[in-house]
């Protein structure tokens, strides 16, 4: 918003008018040194929930994580899942995958890793020789 300011001289005539910009409600109310709390924000919320979810299952007996997991497929048949218990199941299905692979598997796959990555390194080396 804006005033109009008069300026006068010592003899009380006006000489000019100034456009003078007033501070809007929001400005005073900042200037008072008030302060909102800023809004909780849900995608943080809900990144420490995971992780607090994905530490608390990396930390369970085998036994524990076992029947968790028969509890969640059982609570899926009846009424469903949450969203967090939908996370949970699956951490838990990749925790029971990995004690189920065979060391052989894990070897060959290592190794095929290992042999996936030095193709890749020896097409860049190809493709750099190429484009000079």
């Amino acid at each position: 918003m804006f005033a109009v300011k008069n300026s006068d001289r010592r003899d009380g005539h006006v000489t000019r008018r100034v456009w003078v910009r007033r501070p809007s409600r929001a400005a005073k109310h900042k200037s008072k040194g008030r302060r909102t709390s800023p809004a909780p924000n849900p995608v943080v919320a809900h990144d420490n929930e995971a992780q607090t979810v994905a530490s608390r299952i990396a930390s369970m007996a085998d036994r524990e994580v076992r029947q968790r997991y028969h509890e969640l497929v059982d609570k899926d048949l009846g009424s469903g899942l949450t969203v967090l218990e939908r996370f949970e199941l699956e951490r838990i299905e990749v925790r029971l995958d990995a004690e189920d692979r065979d060391p052989q598997i894990e070897a060959r796959d290592r190794q095929w890793e290992a042999e996936r990555t030095e193709l890749l390194q020896s097409i860049e080396d190809l493709l750099l020789k190429l484009r000079r």
